[in-house]
Parts: C-alpha cells; sequence; structure tokens
C-alpha cells in the first residue's frame, strides 16, 4: 500500500508502498478516507526540529478517519463498516494522569514533572499513523462517527479537538467576550467552535500578510478583527470593550510578545489559555497577574472525552468547519499539501488516498 513515510529526521517526506499491516488481536483495520496535515506534521516534514522523539521511520498522520474493514478479534465486530474517526493517544490506564482522565498527560507512571511530549501520543509519531491507504487502530482508538460529518471534516476533528479542549478548560459562558491570538488552524478552528457559545464579543488578532485568514474568521463567526502590526493591540480591545478588556484570551500563535499582549488584553479576573507552542522562554508580566487574579492555563492535545465532545459538535451542523478544509490532494500530491502548508497558502489541509 502507498504511505508518507518519515525516514529520517531530515527535510522531507518519502510516499512510498510498504507492506500491509498485519492486524494484531486488539486491532482493527480502517481504511483511511481523509488525513489532515497538522502542524507538527509540517515541522516534521522541515527537518524535526523539537521533535526527537518521534520514531522513525514511521508513516506520519494523527488526524485522519476512514472505514474499518477488518478485526482482529470477533468481538469487535460490530465496528465493522463503521466510519470512525481515531484518537491518537494510547495511554496506560494507570498513571495519575490516566485516573483523573487526563489521558493526554498520560507518561506512562514516568517523568511527570517533565513537561515533555505525553507518551501516549502514538499514532503518526511513535507508531504508523494514518497518511496511508490503511492502518491498523487498537480498538478502543476508534471513535464511530455520524454520517452527517463530512469525511474532511472528520479527516481533522483532531485538530479541531485541540480547540475543543481550550474551551473545556475555559471557564467561558454565554455573553463573555473573548479574543483569539492567532488566525492559523487551530485558531480559525477556534473561531468555528466558539461561534455558537454566545460570545458578545468574539475578537481575533493576527498580521496584515493574514488578511486573507482574518477575513475567513469573520466568515466562521469573529465580531472583530485587529491587525497587530497596523494598530496597538491593547488599545484597539480596549475601544472594542468600553475599556474592559475580554474575558478569556485564547493564545494559538507562541509567539513571545502575543504572550505578554494576552495578560494586558484580558479583564481583571479573567483567563489566559495557552495553546500556542513557544520556541523559546518567555517572561510573563507577573505582577500584573498576580494583580489582576488572573489564571493561566495550558492546553495540550485531546482526551477521549474531547474526541467525543468535538463529533458531537461536528454532527451537530451549528459550526462552519468545512470552511476550514481549504486543499486536498491524493497520498502521491501530498508534497504539495506539504509545501501549501509551510507558504501558510492553506488551512487545513486533506489528504485523500487515490
Amino acid at each position: 500500500m502507498k504511505a508518507i513515510v518519515k525516514n529520517s529526521r531530515g527535510y522531507g517526506i518519502e510516499v512510498k508502498d510498504i507492506p500491509s499491516p498485519v492486524l494484531q488481536k486488539d486491532e482493527v483495520l480502517v481504511k483511511v478516507e481523509a488525513a489532515s496535515i497538522c502542524g507538527s506534521d509540517l515541522h516534521m516534514f522541515e527537518g524535526m526540529a523539537a521533535y526527537e522523539w518521534v520514531s522513525t521511520p514511521v508513516t506520519l498522520g494523527h488526524e485522519f478517519a476512514g472505514k474499518v474493514v477488518e478485526v482482529g478479534n470477533s468481538e469487535h465486530e460490530h465496528l465493522l463498516n463503521q466510519t470512525v474517526v481515531i484518537n491518537p493517544y494510547i495511554p496506560c490506564g494507570q498513571c495519575q494522569n490516566c485516573l483523573k482522565g487526563n489521558t493526554n498527560l498520560c507518561d506512562y507512571g514516568e517523568g511527570s514533572m517533565g513537561k515533555v511530549p505525553a507518551k501516549s501520543l502514538q499514532y503518526g509519531f511513535r507508531e504508523n499513523g494514518g497518511m496511508a491507504e490503511y492502518a491498523a487502530i487498537h480498538h478502543r482508538n476508534v471513535l464511530p462517527i455520524p454520517e452527517s460529518v463530512p469525511i474532511e471534516v472528520a479527516g481533522m476533528l483532531e485538530a479541531i479537538g485541540i480547540g475543543v479542549r481550550a474551551i473545556e478548560r475555559a471557564n467561558i459562558l454565554p455573553g463573555d467576550t473573548a479574543v483569539v491570538i492567532g488566525p492559523g488552524p487551530i485558531g480559525l478552528s477556534m473561531i468555528a467552535s466558539l461561534s455558537n457559545y454566545g460570545c458578545d464579543r468574539l475578537i481575533v488578532t493576527g498580521l496584515t500578510k493574514d488578511k486573507d485568514r482574518l477575513s475567513l474568521a469573520l466568515e466562521l463567526g469573529a465580531t472583530d478583527i485587529v491587525y497587530a502590526d497596523q494598530e496597538n493591540v491593547i488599545e484597539a480591545v480596549a475601544d472594542l470593550t468600553g475599556g474592559n478588556g475580554v474575558d478569556h484570551v485564547f493564545e494559538t500563535s507562541g509567539f513571545h510578545q502575543s504572550l505578554v499582549d494576552a495578560v494586558r488584553l484580558c479583564t481583571k479576573g479573567g483567563e489566559i489559555l495557552l495553546i500556542g507552542i513557544s520556541p523559546k522562554e518567555t517572561t510573563l508580566p507577573t505582577s500584573e497577574i498576580v494583580r489582576g487574579e488572573m489564571t493561566v492555563k495550558g492546553v495540550y492535545g485531546v482526551t477521549e472525552k474531547t474526541m467525543k465532545r468535538t463529533i458531537s459538535m461536528a454532527a451537530s451542523n451549528k459550526y462552519p468547519y468545512d470552511k476550514l478544509v481549504t486543499h486536498i490532494f491524493s497520498l502521491e500530491e501530498a508534497e504539495k499539501g506539504f509545501e501549501a502548508g509551510l507558504a501558510k497558502d492553506a488551512i487545513k489541509v486533506i489528504l485523500k488516498p487515490s
């Protein structure tokens, strides 16, 4: 079968023929129908910077969906012919984070004080993923989805789920105000997810070069856009909120100044959700955080509960997730998809086995 393989830690990928998976007794065979290119896939394409923990060679793809066509155990025959989305996390089920339901933080009982990529993050990183014609997946990691969810949307539900996880971590209520910093794929998916939460103001910030993405943000449900390189972001948000600031800031860029701005965009008693990963350490104005009684929370990955909530949201047809898909390529054309992502010509790129 054809697959997108990362053979080494250098630049690029390889589209190659590899043997079809041999099922273990706890696995099911998924015929992949849509796989999405994530930001981490782009980083690995560029040369694995900060991804030394990834196994190579490995078939990429941790955001994907398809149909179950074979099972390794008759007990799982109820899954046959079901369209499913894949949860890429395989938790140990026994560490303190698993027992708390935080399977996205599972460290297999080791190193929980080290804030490193979770050992539970497997498919597409440590085990072969879904940028292939077929994928062998543990039966617990396939989540059935309704037919009302377009397969292109299903293929990127894990990415959408990161924004949903941020909303789960937030204390957001109808009538609240929010800023999403950064109109990248995660930021835009957050706008789409927040579009039905009854926000009084839903503001997105970006740069002049992000003009098309910011325009899309308005289509997705943003009430206002702010160009951070054309005006003072703090003053602009103050004007939009009557000088109060916002209740919630969702920081998706990881850019140093944006992290600092996030503190100053918030009202006293507000909260900041950090979603973007910064390439360097950042100094936050802690005295302002203390005096404002602000809450700062990290957001990382998804849990099964998050994935199920995301599936329900997508199936409701109340969220414009389909507008996030801008490019569709075959596996053979995968390099074009990666290049479109790196050039920021695309929002979400979907790969479809031919």
